[in-house]
């Protein structure tokens, strides 16, 4: 998925081999350290983390609960961008985050309300867009994949070649 979207980084390993909790991994190369993350970037993170579950929606017509972990850090990006980082046209630069949940009142039911919808819109946003660009680029996910079957690991070079 990441290698599809402009601002992510690029893959160091994909492995189908158990770790942890976890099915399967792909690992990314840390390019530099960042302080500052822009919005386009955390959208693409999303979608990025989003890819597991589409793929297996449209390779399987099935969902698991494999990329539970995803959808928790996707979910938890989203969240950060509209109650933390002010990344919403709707609800503005603000900041809703708070010592105690009873602070949040002082917001009113609204505007919790409106960071419950947009955080399911930014979520379903990047599954739709991991969807795309999987469909779009199905040949590529078989090829992936079927290497995978036979080797359980492939290389940030061996990957590349796919490209």
């Amino acid at each position: 998925m990441s290698k599809f979207l402009e601002t992510q980084t690029d893959v160091k390993e994909v492995s189908i081999i158990p770790r942890g909790a976890a099915g399967g991994y792909t690992m990314y190369k840390t390019n530099e350290d960042k302080f500052y993350i822009s919005k386009t970037e955390l959208l693409e993170k999303m979608v990025a983390l989003m890819g597991g579950r589409a793929a297996e929606k449209i390779a399987l017509n099935e969902i698991s609960t494999g990329a539970s972990n995803d959808i928790e850090v996707a979910t938890g990006i989203a969240k950060d961008m509209l109650t933390i980082y002010g990344m919403d046209d709707k609800l503005g630069p603000i900041s809703l985050k708070v010592d105690d949940p009873y602070e949040l009142q002082i917001f009113g039911e609204k505007v919790i309300d409106e960071v419950g919808n947009q955080i399911q819109v930014l979520i379903e946003n990047a599954y739709v867009t991991a969807q795309r660009i999987l469909r779009d680029n199905m040949d590529i996910l078989d090829k992936v994949a079927n290497v995978l079957l036979e080797k359980e690991k492939i290389s940030s070079e061996e990957f590349e070649r796919f490209f």
